[in-house]
């Protein structure tokens, strides 16, 4: 059995509707082939705003994919546990539901190993207020500085005509 860090929370009791919610939507994203219930599933969750804010999940997933640096640990689906990259990842959502820009930027940079596109932090900020305005309240967990990865040391290449 995997040894759970203290600060990892559960799926089940320990985390809003709303983080349950966010992190098996992106684990279903992050799998070559989502659920097809799933837009729906989050549609009805969010109201009216919910497939625009659904399509902006979207995008924040692959853009994680596209332009980090490091292998981003996500669980099966049905995992009651959470990774440490999926508590930063709810911590993201969070700091951006509380309007703790830096602080996302600052995760976001930990979750890619490299400075994270302007329309990754836009993205996140847009879902997480399309939750909270249908009432799914997201955490800012503290999470601690240790928990988040440092970004890699830069190797510089000598070129040929050097």
């Amino acid at each position: 059995m995997p040894h759970l860090h203290s600060h990892e929370p559960q799926l089940g009791d320990a985390l809003f509707h709303g983080e349950r919610l966010l992190v098996r939507t992106v684990r279903l994203l992050a799998l070559t082939t989502p659920c097809h219930g799933l837009q729906a599933h989050f549609e009805a969750a969010c109201g009216c705003a919910g497939e625009a804010a659904y399509r902006m999940l979207e995008a924040f997933v692959q853009q994680m994919a596209a332009k980090g640096r490091r292998r981003v640990r996500l669980s099966i689906p049905a995992d009651p546990r959470l990774t440490d990259d999926e508590a930063l990842i709810l911590d993201v959502f969070g700091c951006a539901q509380a309007g703790d820009f830096r602080s996302v930027d600052e995760r976001l940079r930990g979750l890619l190993d490299v400075q994270a596109p302007f329309a990754m932090g836009a993205a996140a900020c847009m879902v997480a207020e399309t939750l909270a305005m249908n009432g799914l309240m997201l955490r800012p967990r503290p999470t601690p500085d240790q928990a988040i990865p440092c970004p890699g040391e830069t190797i510089i290449f000598p070129m040929a005509a050097e």
